[in-house]
């Protein structure tokens, strides 16, 4: 993976970010706490980065946060909500059952749904890998053998 952009390392415990430019736009990824004490350098750095990168994509890797409550929830919507403004495609991406079920709490499970996002539109219907954190986006299909009760024809 390419050096980072730009990097903010909490003092103790809180939220650590990382910012990488590519051809398909920014890549935030963030790990750790995302709370009403951290929430503030989220939102600032989701909008320096815009600011002074004009991307044309927007992507936020919450795999590595640990623990979300309400104001992160809030905080990612806000960041979502700027960043159409502003034209750019935004993604939640690689979100925990913990962040998911908060979102969902918070009433805002959309948050890591996107038309673009071929994981996302598959919903339940995506097959698991074995391994955590992969997924198969073919669709399952029916077996080409008839099972043992159907009659075959």
């Amino acid at each position: 993976m390419p050096m980072p952009v730009w990097q903010v390392v909490p003092v103790s415990g809180g939220l650590r970010l990382r910012l990488y430019s590519g051809p398909l736009g920014l890549y935030l990824i963030a790990e750790g706490t995302l709370d009403t004490t951290s929430v503030h350098q989220l939102s600032r750095a989701v909008e320096l980065a815009m600011r002074r990168l004009d991307p044309v994509r927007f992507t936020v890797d919450v795999g590595g946060v640990d623990f979300i409550d309400v104001a992160g929830v809030a905080t990612l919507i806000a960041c979502r909500r700027e960043a159409q403004g502003r034209g750019v495609g935004f993604q939640v991406v690689q979100a925990t059952a913990q962040v998911r079920s908060t979102a969902a709490a918070c009433g805002a499970f959309e948050l890591f749904s996107s038309a673009g996002d071929p994981v996302a539109a598959a919903g339940p219907m995506l097959r698991r890998n074995h391994r955590p954190g992969l997924r198969c986006l073919r669709p399952p299909r029916q077996s080409r053998r008839p099972s043992r009760n159907q009659p075959r024809s």
